[in-house]
């Protein structure tokens, strides 16, 4: 008897004389009882006991951005076109993401290709050694904190990545993309024509042909100071003239103040950097390099540069 007074007391209204805040009954005529007793619907509320609300007012109905980049096998019949198409992301996020293979705008992708698609326009990019998210965001001119939050990093941004991850650059891009330039036969010697003094700086310049013959892995556009310099000398980062300076302290390489024959030097020359190959060191402290892009794009000079005649970053040695 006992157990049923207890199961039909859950069902009896409360005293009516009670204060109105008590006023408990049964149905959805009375939102306090609702929340105070069994639960049900109040307007698209659906609530449990005690108040606990079952269902939010409303549900999402748009799917969640994947935060992974996909590692995609090109199919028959598959273009670079197509597969921006299907995976909503510009072509040149995907060039830039596999630059290797699509550096040059006239490439298309080939069946069998393994491709890094990006899920997001930006750039996808396979840490090596020694990478950094304060690196890549800066190589890939993207945002520090948005690269960290995208990827979900809560360690430092300096902190050195894993060898092998997928790091996405969301709204980054990556370096020029190659466009091929008709190719001049090249004589056994090259025109040289003396310019004169500019200040601290005696300049001969030697008018060069078109050439687009790149070391084996310059990845850097043609025409430019880098690619120049990288063809003179390989280094295993990419990035802006001005950013060699850090980055070959960040690979451990030796850097200083003073030119060397063999050296990298870097400057402020526009702005963007400039990078130039030392030549050689004259007795009088002055230093020979060889350029590109110093006259105009493709063009290779020679310049002697007296100490103070630059604005100089570094020598990369």
């Amino acid at each position: 008897m006992l157990v049923l007074a207890i199961v039909l007391s859950g069902y009896v209204s409360l005293n009516r004389q009670l204060p109105s805040e008590l006023s408990l009954r049964l149905g959805s005529v009375n939102a306090q009882g609702l929340m105070m007793s069994q639960g049900g619907q109040t307007g698209a509320v659906q609530m449990g006991r005690l108040g606990t609300i079952v269902k939010p007012i409303a549900m999402p109905t748009v799917a969640a951005v994947s935060h992974d980049a996909i590692k995609y096998q090109v199919q028959s019949g598959d273009t670079l076109a197509s597969l921006a198409g299907r995976f909503n992301v510009s072509e040149d996020s995907i060039r830039w993401s596999n630059y290797s293979l699509l550096k040059n705008v006239t490439a298309d992708v080939g069946v069998g290709n393994s491709l890094i698609i990006p899920p997001v326009d930006g750039v996808a990019v396979v840490t090596q050694a020694g990478n950094t998210i304060e690196q890549l965001s800066s190589t890939y001119h993207g945002d520090v904190n948005a690269v960290m939050d995208f990827n979900y990093i809560r360690s430092q941004s300096s902190q050195p990545l894993t060898s092998g991850e997928v790091i996405v650059v969301p709204g980054g891009h990556g370096p020029a993309l190659f466009h091929p330039l008709p190719q001049v036969a090249v004589g056994s010697t090259l025109p040289q024509v003396a310019v004169g003094s500019t200040g601290a700086s005696t300049v001969i310049q030697t008018v060069s042909p078109l050439v687009n013959h790149a070391a084996r892995g310059n990845t850097f556009p043609y025409g430019q100071c880098t690619w120049y310099v990288y063809n003179k000398r390989p280094v295993p980062w990419i990035g802006n003239a001005y950013q060699w300076f850090g980055n070959a302290k960040a690979y451990g390489w030796s850097t200083g103040m003073t030119p060397r024959a063999g050296a990298i030097m870097v400057t402020w020359e526009s702005s963007l950097g400039h990078v130039a190959y030392v030549e050689s060191v004259n007795p009088n402290g002055s230093w020979v390099v060889s350029e590109m892009n110093y006259k105009g794009p493709g063009i290779v000079d020679y310049r002697t540069i007296s100490p103070g005649g630059v604005p100089l970053i570094g020598f990369i040695y």
